[in-house]
């Protein structure tokens, strides 16, 4: 009856401790998302008053690209018809009670909703960004890994210097490079646009550059501060393999942190590797923003940095979250 008794003892603390988990991770969770509330209040405020006080006057660019003679009278329509003649707070507190149900607003330039043309502009960048950080992963682990394993050789040597340039040249540059090499002279590739996977080629291959280099460093970086602790040593003092130890403790260890910075990338480039979709004219969310910007187009602009806030808090909570199921991360962000 002892050992029963026990035994029930011990299932009940189990279960005990498995819903006090959840309750902690749901806590987690429900404090994550109310902290995200004030950033994208603050994020939203910030640029919609930064785009007010801009150079340059919405109805004006309006009045252009329809042809238009400009005037006082016909710019103080389009004014009107915009509700640029409100107060900055209307204006404001129309546009967030828009956004409660999920209208974005027009654009000014096209007239079309602005979250039917992000939802374009979004898929075009998430198949330009996807293989991007796939190639990313292929490349910067198995480099960093083994410029770790041959620390100060001639392989690790190769690597660094091939990263620091890799990091240091601009990507408009790698890109404009890539389409005399590619494009003019070999003729190899197509220079801009889309319609075929050869579009995809190169703005993949300059978009992975930067991050690939940058990330085979942090790698080799994570990598070496794990083998050069005391329970790395103690297992090779008693024999244990190095590349046992390479898979089943220090990657495991050393990936927390790669995770985390991979994780904001991809974040960084949802959000629209901005250069590189301009350099080869693809028609992604980067783009998409800068022509908004530079025609004044304050729905778009307002809709691009809400969908930016969103795709940062979300890609960083379920970071955080996978470092917890890890086993690495804690309640306490």
């Amino acid at each position: 009856m002892s050992n029963e008794s026990a035994s029930g003892t011990r299932e009940e603390r189990g279960v005990e401790a498995v819903e006090h988990g959840n309750a902690a991770l749901q806590q987690y969770i429900a404090k994550r998302l109310v902290q995200f509330i004030p950033v994208c209040f603050g994020v939203t405020v910030l640029v919609f008053c930064l785009l007010r006080f801009a150079p340059g006057d919405a109805a004006y660019i309006r009045l252009q690209d329809r042809g238009m003679d400009v005037s006082a009278e016909s710019l103080a329509q389009i004014r009107r018809e915009l509700g640029l003649d409100q107060p900055l707070w209307v204006q404001y507190v129309s546009w967030i009670k828009a956004v409660l149900h999920l209208n974005l607003g027009n654009s000014v330039v096209t007239n079309e909703p602005v979250i039917a043309e992000l939802s374009i502009h979004f898929r075009m960048t998430a198949l330009l960004t996807l293989p991007a950080m796939a190639l990313v992963v292929a490349i910067a682990f198995p480099l960093g890994l083994l410029s770790a394993l041959y620390q100060g050789r001639l392989w690790d040597h190769i690597t660094r210097i091939t990263a620091i340039v890799a990091m240091s040249v601009p990507s408009f540059c790698v890109g404009l490079l890539g389409i005399l090499l590619f494009a003019v002279y070999l003729q190899w590739l197509p220079s801009f646009g889309k319609g075929t996977p050869a579009h995809l080629v190169m703005p993949c291959l300059v978009l992975s550059i930067a991050p690939a280099a940058h990330y085979t460093r942090l790698i080799r970086t994570a990598l070496l501060e794990e083998l050069s602790k005391e329970y790395i040593r103690a297992a090779r003092a008693r024999g244990v393999g190095l590349w046992n130890l390479l898979w089943s403790h220090a990657m495991k260890n050393a990936f927390i942190p790669i995770l985390t910075a991979l994780s904001m990338n991809l974040a960084l480039m949802l959000g629209g590797s901005a250069v590189v979709e301009k350099v080869f004219s693809w028609p992604g969310i980067g783009k998409y923003l800068i022509d908004a910007i530079l025609q004044r187009d304050y729905p778009v602009v307002q809709g691009c940095v809400l969908l930016y806030a969103f795709l940062f808090g979300g890609i960083n909570l379920a970071a955080d979250l996978l470092c917890i199921f890890m086993g690495r991360g804690n309640y306490s962000g």
